[in-house]
């Protein structure tokens, strides 16, 4: 079963696919126009402290202040298991924070290092924490908190003790706390020392970079997304790693020689005529990820809404239908739990996820849709909190929620229906323009094409996106005329020889 990481460079996007048996399992993108804060570290200035809602709000120098609950500052998140006296010591969680301990630990006015763990969202500014962490393919390091542990994640019992051991033979060295990730499942010692080595110096940077900055400045910057999706989801069972931008190739290749050798091998430059994505099938997949309606194998479908306050999947039959009810919802259940697990991965939600499954009378039948569902959420790398089926057949769960979903980043509110709907934003459809037209050049060899878009299509790729339409026409050596047609819809265009 082959698996394939894909990487689509444009001038304003960049894509990364992961494929599995010729099946779309994971997404991302980002575009230059959206500045990613994540993983990034801040020195910052306390504006406000509200101890009501036990929140400081930090200005780091954005639009928007981040937001530092107290829960931030006096623990970090649990995605791990602490490493105690022995191996399977019970360790003691400290007290939930009350709101007005916020008063105890900063004052308005104070400078603090702050690193962002969530993207912001509506109204909302990013959210921060005083836990930094620093992580890297096997580990993430602690400078703070001077914990050992092991991810969740990891459940081999055995796998787990080893890992334990190297981490207390490390430790004394570092002094730090360490994280194992889920791939640094099966390492060896020389590689836990080798990258704990190389964060700890970066840590070191950062702290004399924070040290002579002055506030509100960034003091780190993450990764960028095909060096963070590689640092996060290479692993050895990746057949190999396709590129279609030289540039973003050479430096990949750089970032492999330093940091994933194990990847130097398996990265390869797609040079064919056929555009990356299409040559895979999975264009049309990745078009449908912003619809409501999602149709099964069996002929029913799961749609999905979308809310402000949570979303919504609902499970219908469609003409799917046998002479037993129980048995047509069960079959029908069993195709959405795994198709349910796949599209929230692909699409990023987050957020409470309410999922209205086919009502099923036998209780055996109920416990085994959740059981698919249960198992098939386990590959999502966000954390996940999901509760028993109720005898309605309604499933309740939380999905973390760190970068904006696949449709806040493609999409915009309609302007022709006020917000109640949504169409895709101009860069996105400046990005299809030109897709386009470099297809129907390569498909033609045509030396003239004229595109009919929106007024503001145009407008952006006549002035914003101008040197992308140099470049074709350089490549190609071909003219591209971009013209604006008042009367048409956002979301259509024309292409004409």
């Amino acid at each position: 079963m082959q698996k394939e990481i894909l990487i689509n460079v444009e001038s304003q996007e960049k894509r990364v696919a992961v494929v599995e048996a010729g099946v779309l399992q994971e997404y991302h993108i980002e575009r230059a126009s959206e500045v990613t804060l994540v993983g990034n570290i801040y020195k910052g200035i306390v504006n406000s402290v509200v101890s009501g809602i036990g929140a400081a709000f930090v200005d780091i120098g954005c639009s928007r202040n981040g937001f530092l609950y107290v829960s931030d500052m006096t623990s970090p998140p649990r995605d791990f298991d602490i490493l105690g006296k022995e191996d399977n010591a019970p360790v003691r969680r400290p007290p939930r924070p009350r709101p007005s301990d916020i008063n105890k630990l900063v004052k308005q006015k104070q400078e603090v290092l702050v690193q962002v763990v969530k993207e912001s969202i509506g109204n909302k500014g990013p959210r921060l924490t005083t836990h930094i962490g620093l992580p890297g393919r096997f580990v993430v390091v602690m400078p703070f908190d001077y914990h050992l542990g092991v991810s969740k994640k990891v459940t081999d019992y055995e796998e787990r003790r080893r890992l334990h051991k190297i981490l207390k033979k490390i430790a004394p060295a570092f002094k730090v706390g360490m994280i194992v990730r889920t791939a640094g499942v099966g390492k060896d010692e020389r590689d836990f020392r080798r990258e704990v080595k190389y964060l700890t110096a970066l840590w070191q940077k950062v702290q004399k970079d924070a040290g002579r900055a002055k506030p509100p400045c960034i003091v780190h910057e993450e990764h960028g997304l095909t060096f963070r999706i590689l640092r996060d989801i290479f692993k050895d069972d990746i057949d190999r790693v396709l590129v279609d931008d030289r540039g973003e190739y050479g430096k990949l290749r750089h970032f492999a020689n330093n940091i994933m050798p194990a990847m130097k091998k398996k990265l390869m430059f797609y040079k064919e005529r056929v555009s990356l994505f299409e040559s895979r099938g999975i264009e049309k997949e990745i078009e449908m990820l912003c619809s409501k309606k999602i149709s099964l194998a069996c002929k029913g479908y799961i749609f999905i809404e979308e809310t402000e306050g949570l979303i919504a999947i609902d499970v219908n039959s469609g003409s799917f239908s046998r002479k037993n009810m129980e048995e047509t919802a069960f079959r029908v259940n069993s195709e959405a739990a795994f198709e349910i697990a796949r599209q929230i991965r692909l699409r990023d939600i987050g957020g409470i996820i309410v999922i209205d499954f086919i009502d099923m009378l036998r209780e055996s039948h109920r416990q085994e849709i959740f059981n698919i569902l249960f198992n098939a959420v386990k590959r999502d790398k966000a954390r996940i909190k999901i509760l028993k089926m109720s005898e309605f057949g309604i499933v309740q769960m939380t999905r973390q929620r760190i970068r904006r979903g696949i449709r806040r980043v493609s999409y915009q509110n309609c302007p022709y229906c006020q917000g109640r709907g949504a169409v895709k934003s101009v860069t996105t459809m400046a990005i299809e323009v030109l897709r386009a037209i470099k297809k129907e050049i390569e498909r033609s060899r045509v030396r003239e094409v004229r595109s009919y878009v929106h007024p503001a299509v145009a407008n952006y790729l006549l002035n914003e996106d101008r040197p992308s339409i140099s470049r074709l026409e350089t490549d190609y050596r071909a003219k591209v005329v971009i013209i604006a047609e008042p009367e048409m819809h956002i979301e259509k265009f024309s292409i004409q020889k």
